[in-house]
């Protein structure tokens, strides 16, 4: 049974502890705002925003095993000090007073962890800190604590009174044990440790103030391993991060556990600051405050740092890592790496607040991936808008670091820009409210070619595009028959246009569908083979079909989706003036849904999507040189799965629609000119979602993933007026004109716009 005595230098003389008497009064204030804190803590890099994201550790409770706590003392708040709990846990010598501390050691202890009050005194300058009033002195001010007394009014005890204590906080549920008292590898002390670290608790001890090395370089044997995890010792620095002259070292013995497996005191070794802390004297009076020095007042801060870390992170407890991560991310002080001076390091919160290790998200087949290795890979459609349901849940993502940690990150950056990274978010914050009251334990060229022959009308556009990887000749080429059979070909173009004129081989409709086909379904499967063949099967009967693709991903198209759309036709013409079509369609996408492409396999890939279309068309012939022509048509796409290496686990089934009104009229004022006017709503997403992955975390802070339903549907509905006039300029040039208003452009509410133009073009 060994005695043990304070760990820090004792007494006036020595300019260890210097009184200060308190002479005005102190208010709480308004701490609905941002704190301050006293230098030493802004040393270990706390700030309001890590206070906050903690929330100031409320909700935490600290076992202070040391001289006691006036539990009534103005530096706690009412409540704060259990005095259910707390208790007289010496088993060498009877409290008199029962847990209440009549020697100040263990109530300037509490204070340095968890006091509630902020600074009274103007400024203090000492030790190289300069404290002003305001400044919030307690690491964790809104943490609980209980006390358990174990030492005497003149600070002495026996190894068996502080195992006691040690225990008894673990059983008032103190999740840190606090022991600013000269550590024992004795059996009492291992014993001790194991109880508390079995059930749940960290325990802190001051690593001594005699100047030499821990224990003499002598090994702890027999503490579990979960005990020598749950363990962390407190070394003293000054204001300038140097080694205080009184610190002990952790030299080079080491903890072995129950299986001989030797941990040295080095890497449980931390660093804090402990010379000039300003706490409470209560033995000079309940306003007597005075400069503390001793590795007893760097192991509360160390205290204070880990409630405040597994308060943000309950997981941490959970897990039993909390003290692994303060080591993991302390700041390297004396020689590079763990040494046998300041082991691990400084105490640094700023670090150990953000991510450690690498921050993952979870995709639908349960694999991790680095956020820091997602780039933006879904480009939205106009049919989708902006995504802004999506971009809402992508905007305050979970990820987690390499401790099991829930942080926040900015995955909307990846819908719409194809090189912007995921970002962190913020921590989050908390408005502070005290402690709980603890009552109960370019280069393009175009021409067009147009022949007639005695069999067949050969009328084709081409272009050679010169900005292609591969330049290449794009355009289509349609053979009309005697007969009124229209077949076409090409590569490249829009397909519009040969469908329609296979469909109702009439020149002016043809026209009109294919202003109204570049903002519906068959849009989204343009650019690549097209074949279209339309004929009359009975009097004033026609059907038609075609098939074309978008290229896919080429050298001239790099991740271009590979889409397919097979469509097919009938058409009757009622009379000179009417005639009426309908179509089905068969969208096939690869790579995208409605036009909102993404890489297959990326991390905000939809899956493969297939849409069936049905669209009707009625035309009004006016004279022989105007129409006026209804388009409408309703897709609906099937349930998808999503895919397995996206955040999306699939879609519901989905409906979009588009329609348009479309008046054409050619040879206004000369020759071949054309004036074209239209309304039209383009593709755009009805009904629809998708389910993403979405995780959270539970009151252990582990991680629960769900599916969390969000509506596709875009929040405006685009509308477009357009007036367009074209006329020949000559042989070989053409003029255009074209006006146009787009409300909520690109199904973007809000997004209005509005254009004016003139085209010149060249055929030759």
């Amino acid at each position: 049974m060994n005695t043990h005595r304070l760990a820090h230098p004792t007494w006036l003389r020595q300019g260890s502890v210097t009184i200060l008497v308190a002479i005005a009064c102190y208010s709480y204030g308004d701490r609905a705002h941002a704190q301050t804190y006293a230098p030493w803590l802004r040393q270990i890099g706390i700030t309001n925003a890590i206070e906050s994201a903690a929330n100031w550790g409320k909700g935490q409770v600290l076992g202070v095993v040391d001289t006691g706590i006036n539990a009534t003392h103005p530096q706690f708040a009412a409540g704060q000090v259990s005095q259910t709990l707390s208790s007289c846990a010496a088993v060498s010598f009877k409290c008199a007073n029962g847990f209440a501390d009549d020697n100040g050691h263990g109530t300037a202890v509490a204070s340095i962890a968890a006091g509630n009050r902020t600074s009274q005194f103007s400024t203090i300058t000492a030790g190289g800190y300069t404290t002003v009033a305001g400044n919030f002195i307690g690491v964790a001010p809104a943490a609980n604590i209980v006390a358990e007394k174990v030492l005497n009014s003149a600070g002495s005890g026996y190894s068996t009174d502080v195992a006691n204590g040690v225990k008894k906080a673990a059983d008032a549920g103190a999740g840190v044990i606090n022991v600013s008292i000269t550590y024992s590898n004795d059996a009492n002390t291992v014993a001790a440790i194991n109880y508390a670290a079995a059930k749940g608790a960290f325990v802190v001890w001051a690593g001594g103030n005699s100047a030499q090395n821990l224990v003499n370089n002598l090994n702890t044997s027999g503490l579990t391993q979960a005990a020598i995890q749950h363990l962390i010792f407190a070394g003293s620095v000054n204001s300038t991060n140097v080694a205080s002259s009184f610190t002990n070292k952790p030299g080079s013995g080491s903890l072995v556990n129950t299986s001989g497996v030797k941990t040295s005191y080095t890497t449980r070794w931390i660093m804090a600051p402990g010379e000039a802390i300003l706490a409470p004297q209560t033995t000079a009076g309940n306003n007597a405050y005075a400069l503390w020095s001793g590795t007893s007042m760097a192991a509360p801060v160390v205290s204070g740092s880990l409630m405040l870390l597994q308060n943000a992170w309950p997981i941490l407890k959970t897990n039993g890592t909390t003290a692994d991560l303060l080591l993991a991310t302390a700041t390297d002080l004396g020689a590079a790496g763990v040494d046998a001076t300041y082991g691990r390091g400084l105490t640094n919160l700023g670090t150990a607040f953000n991510p450690y290790g690498t921050l993952t998200v979870t995709k639908a087949n349960g694999q991790t991936v680095a956020v820091s290795s997602l780039t933006g890979s879904l480009l939205s459609s106009g049919a989708l808008g902006s995504l802004s349901t999506i971009q809402s849940k992508l905007a305050n993502y979970t990820a987690f670091d390499g401790y099991a940690r829930n942080f926040t990150v900015n995955l909307s950056t990846l819908i719409k820009t194809p090189t912007s990274k995921a970002t962190l978010n913020p921590l989050p914050t908390n408005t502070y409210s005290g402690p709980k009251a603890m009552k109960f334990a370019g280069g393009e060229l175009a021409f067009a070619l147009e022949s007639t022959g005695g069999a067949a009308q050969h009328i084709g556009e081409f272009a050679y595009n010169a900005d292609q990887v591969l330049p290449m000749m794009t355009g289509y080429t349609l053979f009309t028959s005697q007969t009124g059979s229209v077949s076409g070909m090409g590569y490249g173009a829009s397909s519009s246009y040969p469908f329609a004129k296979a469909l109702f081989n009439d020149d002016l409709i043809a026209r009109q569908m294919s202003d109204f086909d570049t903002s519906n379904m068959s849009s989204l499967a343009q650019g690549g083979y097209q074949f279209s063949y339309g004929t009359t099967v009975a009097k004033n009967w026609r059907v038609a079909a075609s098939y074309t693709t978008t290229p896919g991903t080429t050298a001239m198209t790099p991740n271009a989706a590979q889409n397919s759309l097979v469509k097919i036709g009938v058409a009757y013409r009622y009379n000179d003036r009417i005639s009426g079509g309908m179509t089905y369609s068969n969208v096939a996408e690869h790579s995208s849904l409605l036009g909102a492409a993404y890489n297959s396999g990326s991390i905000l890939a939809l899956g493969q999507n297939a849409t069936d279309v049905i669209g009707f068309s009625l035309a009004y012939r006016l004279d022989h040189t105007s129409s006026l022509l209804f388009n409408g048509e309703q897709a609906f796409t099937k349930a998808g799965s999503g895919d397995a290496n996206s955040l999306f686990t699939g879609t519901t089934a989905i409906r979009s629609q588009s329609w348009g009104v479309t008046y054409l009229q050619q040879d206004v004022w000369t020759a071949k000119d054309l004036f074209a006017a239209s309304i039209k709503q383009p593709l755009r997403l009805s009904t629809g979602s998708a389910a993403i992955t979405t995780a959270g975390v539970d009151q252990q802070g582990y991680a629960v993933y769900e599916k969390s339903w969000t509506s596709l549907a875009p929040d405006g509905r685009e509308i477009d007026l357009t007036l367009s006039y074209r006329m020949p300029a000559g042989k070989t040039d053409t003029l255009m004109l074209q006006a146009a208003y787009q409300k909520d452009a690109l199904n973007m509410a809000g997004n209005n716009q509005a254009q004016l133009g003139l085209i010149w073009n060249k055929n030759f």
